[in-house]
C-alpha cells in the first residue's frame, strides 16, 4: 500500500488525509482519472481538514462494482457525517455532482474543476462510449505503459508542456503505477458515456458552487460558462494560461476557490 495510505479513514476505499491534523474532515477531494488521493498533496496543513480517496480502480481502491449510481450511492453511505463540502477535479468532478444530484441537502459547498455535467441524449453517450472502448481495449491488450503513452499525447494536455520536468515525471510513475484492469474497469463504470445526466439537479441545488477551468481548455470553458448561464450565483473561474488539469498547472487557484466556495452567497 503507498506511503500515507490508510483503509479506515473512509470504509472501502484507500485514502489519505490532507490539511489541519486536529479538526475532523470536513472536505472530500477527489482526483481525476489515472490520478490518485496523492494528487491533492498541495493540500497545506492550515487548509480545512480533507480526505482524498483513490477513486474505484485507482491506487489502493478496489474496482467499481456497480454501475455509476451504485458507486454513488456506495460512497454517500460510508462518508462521514461531518463532510459536507466537496472539491472534484475532471472524474472526481463528475463524481462530486452525481454525489449533489443524490444527496442535494447533504453538501453546503463544492468546487468543480474541468469536468461535464454528463451527456442528455442516446447519440452523444454512444459517441463517448465508443472512444471509451478504445481506451479499454488499448489497457486490456497492450498494458499500461502503452495506454499511458497515448494518454499523454492528447491534445488536452498540451498544456503541460511548460510544466517543470519533475512535475510532469512524478506524474508519469503515477499512471504508469496504476493497473490496467482497474483503469478499464473505472472507464466500463463511471465514464462520461455512463454518468448521469446532472444538469438539472445541478439548477436546483442550493449550495455555494464554485466552478473552474483552464483559459486554454476551450471544450472546458465552454462547459464553465454554460454553468454560468444556467446557474446564476456560481463563481466561475477562468485560470489564465492554464488548460486541463488545474491541480498539476494551478493549484492555487484550485486552493483559493476552495476556500472561497465557503464565503460567497448560495444560488438563488
Amino acid at each position: 500500500m503507498s506511503d500515507g495510505v490508510a483503509m479506515d479513514l473512509l470504509p472501502g476505499y484507500a485514502c489519505r488525509r490532507f490539511g489541519a491534523p486536529g479538526d475532523p474532515p470536513g472536505t472530500l477531494l477527489l482526483h481525476g482519472f489515472t490520478g490518485t488521493g496523492a494528487d491533492w498533496d498541495f493540500w497545506p496543513a492550515t487548509a480545512p481538514a480533507a480526505l482524498a480517496p483513490d477513486l474505484p480502480g485507482h491506487g489502493d481502491s478496489p474496482d467499481p462494482r456497480g454501475d455509476f449510481a451504485a458507486e454513488t450511492e456506495r460512497l454517500l453511505a460510508v462518508l462521514p457525517a461531518g463532510v459536507e463540502r466537496l472539491v472534484g477535479y475532471s472524474l472526481g468532478g463528475r463524481i462530486a455532482l452525481c454525489l449533489l444530484a443524490a444527496a442535494p441537502q447533504r453538501f453546503t459547498a463544492a468546487t468543480i474543476v474541468s469536468a461535464h455535467p454528463g451527456l442528455f441524449n442516446a447519440g452523444q453517450r454512444d459517441g463517448r462510449r465508443a472512444v471509451d472502448q478504445r481506451w479499454i481495449a488499448l489497457l486490456r491488450t497492450a498494458g499500461i505503459a502503452a495506454f499511458v503513452d497515448a494518454w499523454e499525447r492528447q491534445a488536452l494536455f498540451a498544456s503541460q508542456d511548460r510544466l517543470p520536468a519533475d512535475v510532469l515525471a512524478a506524474q508519469r510513475r503515477r499512471r504508469l503505477a496504476q493497473r490496467a484492469e482497474g483503469l478499464a474497469a473505472s472507464l466500463a463504470c463511471c465514464g462520461l458515456a455512463e454518468m448521469p445526466d446532472t444538469w438539472a439537479a445541478l439548477r436546483r441545488w442550493p449550495g455555494r458552487l464554485s466552478w473552474l477551468a483552464g483559459a486554454r481548455d476551450d471544450k472546458f470553458v465552454a462547459i464553465a460558462e454554460r454553468v454560468a448561464r444556467e446557474r446564476p450565483g456560481t463563481q466561475v473561474h477562468i485560470v489564465p494560461d492554464a488548460g486541463h488539469n488545474l491541480l498539476l498547472e494551478a493549484p492555487a487557484a484550485v486552493l483559493a476557490a476552495a476556500a472561497g466556495a465557503e464565503d460567497h452567497p448560495a444560488a438563488g
